[in-house]
């Protein structure tokens, strides 16, 4: 139960936060930092530039470049990237079906919240392994949400990826988000000034990243 768990992290610890497809194949991977660890709540640092393991087809290209209704009728691979754009903080409730990811403009201004709707967390070790349901939330500065990735969620349901019954939840939960804003933002916590410390390195990618 996320009431529970007792912190495991210290800060500035490496950590894998990994996504799982079919609870069991590895195929999204990527190194950060514990910035705190309060036991049901894990919040970490993604840096520019981290070589992270993202999905793609079995040829190696990005599967948003096939049509939506062949996407996840097909077999995935994973290939390595490096995290573009600007580093990100990620707060993850560990039992609750969503992670927080907080977004900033180049300018170093706030861009908004990205939920991005998955399994509750199963940490190994310095693992940290879910499942993506594949519906997202983007909710901007000024507090307005959006759905996003509907599209990609009811392709996904109808080619047998994704459990409708995990769709209903992750909407479920969203809707909770949206309809209690100020109150789920007091839980998940203002990080909106954070900044990670000068002395932080970018973290590697372990070889043993699918194990």
């Amino acid at each position: 139960m996320a009431g529970t768990r007792q912190p495991t992290f210290d800060p500035g610890d490496e950590l894998l936060l990994r996504y799982l497809e079919g609870q069991r194949t590895v195929l999204g991977a990527f190194p950060v930092r514990v910035v705190e660890d309060t036991g049901p709540w894990l919040v970490v640092w993604l840096a520019a530039g981290t070589r992270v393991r993202y999905w793609s087809t079995l040829e190696g290209t990005d599967p948003r470049t096939v049509p939506l209704d062949a996407r996840y009728r097909s077999a995935h691979g994973s290939l390595e990237r490096r995290w573009h754009g600007g580093g990100v903080l990620r707060v993850i409730p560990v039992d609750r079906l969503y992670q927080v990811v907080h977004f900033w403009h180049p300018s170093g201004s706030f861009a908004g919240w990205y939920v991005n709707f998955e399994s509750p967390k199963r940490i190994d070790g310095a693992k940290v392994d879910t499942v993506d349901w594949q519906l997202d939330l983007w909710i901007d500065a000024d507090g307005r949400p959006s759905w996003k990735d509907e599209d990609e969620a009811a392709a996904a349901v109808a080619a047998g990826y994704l459990d409708p019954a995990d769709l209903a939840r992750a909407r479920a939960a969203g809707d909770g988000i949206i309809a209690g804003f100020d109150d789920w933002l007091a839980e998940v916590g203002d990080w909106r000034g954070w900044r990670p410390p000068a002395s932080w390195t970018v973290p590697g990618l372990p070889d043993d990243w699918a194990a």
